[in-house]
Protein backbone atom coordinates (compact mmCIF):
# COMPACT_ATOMS: atom_id res chain seq x y z
CA UNK A 1 0.00 0.00 0.00
CA UNK A 2 2.70 2.15 0.70
CA UNK A 3 4.28 1.59 -2.75
CA UNK A 4 1.17 2.14 -4.28
CA UNK A 5 0.76 5.45 -2.69
CA UNK A 6 4.13 6.34 -3.50
CA UNK A 7 3.38 5.62 -6.65
CA UNK A 8 -0.25 8.35 -6.91
CA UNK A 9 1.84 10.36 -4.95
CA UNK A 10 4.71 10.23 -7.34
CA UNK A 11 2.00 10.48 -10.34
CA UNK A 12 -0.18 13.71 -8.66
CA UNK A 13 3.53 15.32 -8.46
CA UNK A 14 3.94 14.58 -12.22
CA UNK A 15 1.15 15.39 -12.47
CA UNK A 16 1.09 18.89 -10.80
CA UNK A 17 4.72 19.32 -12.33
CA UNK A 18 3.44 18.58 -15.92
CA UNK A 19 0.65 21.41 -14.93
CA UNK A 20 3.44 24.20 -14.09
CA UNK A 21 5.27 23.31 -16.76
CA UNK A 22 2.07 24.03 -19.02
CA UNK A 23 1.06 27.05 -17.23
CA UNK A 24 4.57 28.10 -17.70
CA UNK A 25 4.54 27.33 -20.97
CA UNK A 26 1.29 29.33 -21.69
CA UNK A 27 2.80 32.52 -19.91
CA UNK A 28 5.99 32.64 -21.90
CA UNK A 29 3.99 31.98 -25.03
CA UNK A 30 1.44 34.84 -23.99
CA UNK A 31 4.75 37.21 -23.21
CA UNK A 32 5.91 36.44 -26.35
CA UNK A 33 2.55 37.60 -27.68
CA UNK A 34 3.02 40.92 -26.04
CA UNK A 35 6.27 41.39 -27.26
CA UNK A 36 4.98 40.69 -30.60
CA UNK A 37 2.02 42.96 -30.65
CA UNK A 38 4.10 46.06 -29.29
CA UNK A 39 7.09 45.70 -32.02
CA UNK A 40 3.91 44.87 -34.52
CA UNK A 41 2.48 48.51 -32.93
CA UNK A 42 5.96 50.31 -32.92
CA UNK A 43 6.71 48.82 -36.48
CA UNK A 44 3.08 50.54 -37.36
CA UNK A 45 3.75 53.89 -35.88
CA UNK A 46 7.42 54.04 -37.75
CA UNK A 47 5.68 53.45 -41.04
CA UNK A 48 2.71 56.11 -40.73
CA UNK A 49 5.36 58.60 -39.82
CA UNK A 50 7.37 57.71 -42.90
CA UNK A 51 4.59 58.13 -44.47
CA UNK A 52 3.81 61.41 -43.13
CA UNK A 53 6.88 62.76 -44.02
CA UNK A 54 6.75 61.37 -47.38
CA UNK A 55 3.35 62.77 -47.84
CA UNK A 56 4.50 66.44 -46.23
CA UNK A 57 7.26 66.14 -48.34
CA UNK A 58 5.87 65.57 -51.91
CA UNK A 59 3.02 68.26 -50.55
CA UNK A 60 5.78 70.67 -50.21
CA UNK A 61 7.43 69.28 -53.87
CA UNK A 62 3.71 70.04 -55.23
CA UNK A 63 3.38 73.55 -53.76
CA UNK A 64 7.23 74.53 -54.96
CA UNK A 65 6.47 73.29 -58.75
CA UNK A 66 3.04 74.78 -58.50
CA UNK A 67 4.53 78.43 -57.58
CA UNK A 68 7.76 77.65 -60.09
CA UNK A 69 4.92 76.86 -62.97
CA UNK A 70 2.99 80.06 -61.80
CA UNK A 71 5.94 82.87 -61.53
CA UNK A 72 6.70 81.38 -65.19
CA UNK A 73 3.14 81.73 -66.34
CA UNK A 74 3.23 85.65 -64.19
CA UNK A 75 6.69 86.09 -66.28
CA UNK A 76 4.98 85.18 -69.52
CA UNK A 77 2.03 87.15 -68.98
CA UNK A 78 4.15 89.79 -68.19
CA UNK A 79 6.32 90.32 -70.88
CA UNK A 80 3.17 89.63 -73.60
CA UNK A 81 1.52 92.32 -71.57
CA UNK A 82 4.75 94.77 -72.36
CA UNK A 83 4.55 93.83 -75.60
CA UNK A 84 1.25 94.65 -76.53
CA UNK A 85 1.82 97.63 -74.73
CA UNK A 86 4.16 98.79 -76.42
CA UNK A 87 2.77 97.77 -79.92
CA UNK A 88 -0.54 100.22 -78.27
CA UNK A 89 2.10 102.76 -77.92
CA UNK A 90 3.81 102.84 -81.13
CA UNK A 91 0.44 102.79 -83.19
CA UNK A 92 -0.90 105.49 -80.80
CA UNK A 93 2.13 107.65 -81.93
CA UNK A 94 1.68 106.70 -85.41
CA UNK A 95 -1.27 107.65 -84.93
CA UNK A 96 -0.18 111.36 -83.22
CA UNK A 97 2.45 111.72 -85.80
CA UNK A 98 -0.24 111.63 -88.52
CA UNK A 99 -2.86 113.76 -86.87
CA UNK A 100 -0.05 116.25 -85.92
CA UNK A 101 0.52 116.18 -89.82
CA UNK A 102 -3.39 116.54 -91.05
CA UNK A 103 -3.75 119.30 -88.33
CA UNK A 104 -0.25 121.15 -89.74
CA UNK A 105 -2.08 120.56 -93.03
CA UNK A 106 -4.84 121.99 -91.57
CA UNK A 107 -3.21 125.22 -90.16
CA UNK A 108 -1.80 126.03 -93.87
CA UNK A 109 -5.45 125.46 -95.23
CA UNK A 110 -7.03 127.71 -92.28
CA UNK A 111 -4.17 130.55 -92.92
CA UNK A 112 -4.09 130.31 -96.51
CA UNK A 113 -7.99 130.98 -96.04
CA UNK A 114 -7.87 133.90 -93.52
CA UNK A 115 -4.99 135.61 -96.14
CA UNK A 116 -7.35 135.01 -98.86
CA UNK A 117 -10.13 136.65 -97.18
CA UNK A 118 -8.05 139.39 -96.20
CA UNK A 119 -6.57 140.42 -98.98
Amino acid sequence: MEKLSRQILSGKVVYVIMVEETIQSIRETERKADETVKAAEEKGREITEIAKEHALSSAEEIVKNARERAAEVSERAKEAGERAEAEALAKIEKEVESLKTSALGREREVVDLVISLLV
